[in-house]
């Protein structure tokens, strides 16, 4: 059984296709440059407003990060190219928490489909049960 000592939980808008690998190939880095530094702004902002709520305070350990991406539609999408456009969004959620973005051990991903708008939802902890993380 695990056990719970602290819990962040946000909602985070569903990262905006251009950010996706394979739309981005062949593109010049500066054509997503200004999305990539508005996602990162809106999940600090986002964070640090869960952070206080759940009066999260900064580690040095590990923490368990749940990421469930409610896709705004049924086309299927690669887990790994889902994490790779919100990748500077877990960035600025790193920096909201106070910690580095390699602290997030274990990352259990999940895809809802056919969710309209589309969105993100985070949670952060140290052994968040149900997840079988210790």
């Amino acid at each position: 059984m695990g056990y719970l000592v602290k819990v962040v939980a946000v909602t985070l808008p569903f990262p905006n296709p251009k950010l996706n690998p394979n739309q981005s190939k062949g593109v010049h880095w500066a054509a997503t440059s200004g999305l990539r530094k508005r996602a990162h702004l809106e999940a600090f902002a986002l964070g640090r407003a869960a952070v206080a709520q759940a009066k999260w305070a900064p580690t040095t350990h590990d923490v368990a990060l749940r990421i469930i991406f409610d896709m705004p539609d049924r086309r299927r999408r690669d887990r790994d190219n889902l994490l790779a456009a919100f990748k500077c969004s877990l960035d600025g959620l790193a920096a909201a928490l106070g910690i580095d973005d390699n602290q997030f051990d274990p990352v259990v991903l999940t895809r809802r489909y056919g969710h309209k708008p589309g969105a993100v939802h985070i949670e952060v902890g140290h052994g968040i049960d149900g997840l079988g993380m210790p």
